[in-house]
């Protein structure tokens, strides 16, 4: 079923910038070109896939790669999803920062890796060469996480070009880490590179119906509306990040899927460059948490996890 909501963080459909575009999270300076939340309509991925699903042992494959996310059934072996989450015990400095990291058992490393791992080499991209590179911990959000948070405002969390990727990876870590990821992605051997996200309720009794996670379907956003911007006050290192905005456009069509549950699972493209294809269109996917006005009333807070992924596709 279909919502009508309001997305924020849009920028006007004129905006134009020659450099990069700074937003500055602590609200202390103003973002030129960005306009009010505009009222939209998020229609029913489930239906979409439904309909698309030709029953074939491809078709989610095909789904995910025309429209830059897909839901996959999954039910996983991990049950303490904290076990393996940023920022809920320990701490390690990053800059002049703490940063949490869990102890005891990390069931994210005993479990879901491989479970995610599976679903990308058999689901995702099936008979590619990969090469999958996994943090061992998740993002978690909800109230009580480290992350009480969402993600409101349009936006995608990476930029268009390997040269974007290299300073964002710096930003949010260290030169050394940037330099690491250039050299592999320079590997003769690699052809591409891309990020996955698996997004996914975790600890809820009920389907999600608080704050769903609305999805741009990448086929509908026209490239000329990108615009690259970087959050400032963001990173733990205070470095300003490479991202994506972008331009409002009546033709982009926005999604969701109603009612996820816990053994369901989300994979969104968030980032992707081929050496061998320079007019790759755009297929990365814009996201943002949502207001839903079908939400019963005291329904259940949303409790959710990302785990973001590395793949690069090795040459034949």
């Amino acid at each position: 079923m279909s919502i009508e909501t309001n997305l924020s963080g849009y920028f006007h459909s004129d905006y134009t910038s020659r450099q990069k575009t700074i937003i500055d999270v602590t609200g202390q300076k103003t973002t030129e070109g960005v306009i009010p939340p505009v009222q939209s309509t998020v229609r029913d991925a489930r239906e979409l896939q439904s309909t698309e699903d030709d029953l074939k042992a491809d078709s989610q494959s095909r789904f995910f790669a025309k429209h830059g996310f897909v839901l996959l059934a999954h039910e996983s072996q991990v049950k303490n999803w904290d076990s393996g989450a940023f920022g809920q015990s320990d701490t390690i400095q990053v800059g002049n920062r703490d940063v949490g990291l869990p102890t005891g058992e990390n069931e994210i490393e005993k479990y879901y890796m491989r479970e995610v791992e599976d679903l990308i080499r058999t689901v995702l991209l099936p008979g590619r060469n990969l090469w999958i590179n996994q943090p061992n911990m998740v993002l978690r959000r909800g109230a009580n996480t480290a992350h009480p948070y969402y993600g409101f405002g349009v936006h995608n969390d990476y930029g268009v070009t390997a040269d974007d990727f290299e300073s964002n990876t710096e930003a949010f870590g260290t030169p050394e880490q940037a330099q690491q990821w250039r050299e592999q992605y320079e590997n003769d051997d690699v052809r591409a590179f891309m990020i996955i996200n698996f997004w996914r309720p975790v600890h809820m009794s009920s389907p999600v119906e608080h704050m769903p996670l609305a999805v741009l379907d990448a086929h509908s956003v026209d490239p000329s509306d990108l615009v690259l911007s970087g959050l400032e006050g963001f990173t733990l290192t205070g470095k300003v990040s490479t991202q994506l905005s972008l331009r409002h456009n009546t033709t982009q069509a926005w999604y969701y899927y109603p009612r996820m549950t816990v053994n369901e699972v989300m994979a969104l493209k968030l980032f992707h460059i081929d050496k061998d294809n320079s007019n790759l269109p755009f297929g990365a996917c814009y996201h943002s948490a949502v207001e839903n006005p079908l939400a019963h009333q005291g329904a259940e807070e949303r409790q959710s996890c990302e785990h973001r992924v590395s793949v690069f596709v090795l040459r034949d």
